[in-house]
């Protein structure tokens, strides 16, 4: 159970609460805020003017970000962070840009014919998406995605951990599960019974499960009704503090959940991020014609939750195309936890307390 939190940590799981308050409140979820804080962070290194206003407002970013990228390097420990750059062949861009991109973000431009063959380099992005998530992600980009590209900014996660205490597969059986809206489905149930740092409040239940790592850990919080249950950065951080080692009665849902590609765009427009996505974009750190803007920004994500443990993985693609202009009560002795209704799911890196993946199970 992590102590305290980097300033660092703070600004990512804040990010992640403002984007999750814009998020259909009845649907299943997953992102990582990591994969797409980072991807953006390469685009921030050629934003100037407004734009970079904008991205330093959304993602808490600086003129001198080397204490993010410190802490992504940090996260590297416990999660495997790729990142690339796709360029269209013979397109001009400057070489301080990807100077930069190769010694912040350990990333070397890649050509790529995305007008002539966007078929062609799709796939290739795609291949190395899969590659660089253990084949978590596959099939993130079809032609039409890329074939106004002039640049590609690619960030791709991977986590798999066991648990430090695994589930008994016997003890895995067929139990009810009930959603949002009240609909019951059998799914398989895993079962443990020991001790675990855990909560037992007023509006939810909260359990941490460990990961072997000793590094990271899984947070389980159970509203007692997921629909008006309001959940924040600064209720995430105390229900955190409130968690005590006791002895839990726990029934976990196996499941694996994965999104379709989907658009941030209208996410991070409502949290701010405007000038980026227009005709009057600054990415003149890119490239001097100042000519660039983002005109799509991908993500996908899936997890894998079993006896054994997690396995995770996420991928953010930024499209880069030419302008048309520019404290507690002490707990009872045993605590039932039963994981049979709708709640969320985190992965965070216990030493800074940073959310690299956060999800919701509405439904089964």
């Amino acid at each position: 159970m992590a102590i305290g939190i980097s300033l660092v940590a703070k600004s990512q799981n804040e990010f992640t609460f403002d984007m999750y308050s814009h998020m259909d409140q009845e649907a299943n979820f997953l992102f990582s805020p990591t994969s797409i804080k980072t991807a953006f962070a390469m685009a921030y290194e050629g934003a100037n003017g407004q734009t970079q206003k904008e991205f330093e407002t959304v993602f808490n970013f600086s003129e001198d970000n080397s204490k993010f990228l410190k802490e992504i390097d940090q996260l590297k420990g416990v999660a495997e962070i790729s990142n690339s750059v796709w360029v269209l062949k013979n397109y001009s861009i400057l070489k301080s840009y990807t100077e930069k991109l190769k010694s912040s973000f350990d990333s070397e431009p890649y050509s790529a014919n995305f007008k002539s063959d966007p078929r062609g380099s799709a796939d290739k992005i795609n291949k190395w998406i899969e590659e660089s998530t253990n084949g978590m992600i596959k099939k993130m980009l079809n032609a039409e995605d890329v074939e106004n590209f002039k640049m590609a900014l690619v960030n791709a996660i991977y986590f798999k951990q066991n648990w430090k205490k695994t589930f008994d597969e016997k003890l895995t059986k067929k139990m009810e599960f009930k959603d949002i809206n009240g609909k019951e489905t059998q799914i398989d149930m895993m079962h443990a019974r020991s001790h675990y740092h855990a909560y037992d409040g007023k509006n939810e239940k909260v359990i941490e499960l460990p990961y072997e790592d000793g590094k990271t850990s899984m947070v389980i919080i159970l509203p007692n009704k997921m629909k008006n249950y309001k959940l924040d950065n600064e209720s995430y951080t105390q229900l955190n503090t409130r968690l005590v080692n006791q002895q839990v009665i726990l029934d976990l849902p196996k499941f694996t959940f994965e999104t379709p590609t989907f658009e941030l765009k209208p996410y991070l427009e409502k949290m701010g991020l405007n000038a980026a996505f227009g005709d009057g974009a600054d990415f003149s750190g890119m490239r001097k014609q100042k000519d660039l803007k983002i005109g799509t920004a991908l993500h996908k994500a899936k997890i894998i939750v079993n006896e054994e443990g997690t396995e995770a993985a996420a991928a953010t693609v930024i499209g880069m195309k030419k302008t048309t202009s520019m404290p507690s009560t002490p707990p009872p002795p045993i605590l039932r936890i039963k994981v049979d209704k709708p709640f969320y799911y985190f992965i965070k890196d216990n030493e800074t307390s940073s959310i690299l993946f956060m999800g919701r199970m509405n439904s089964m």
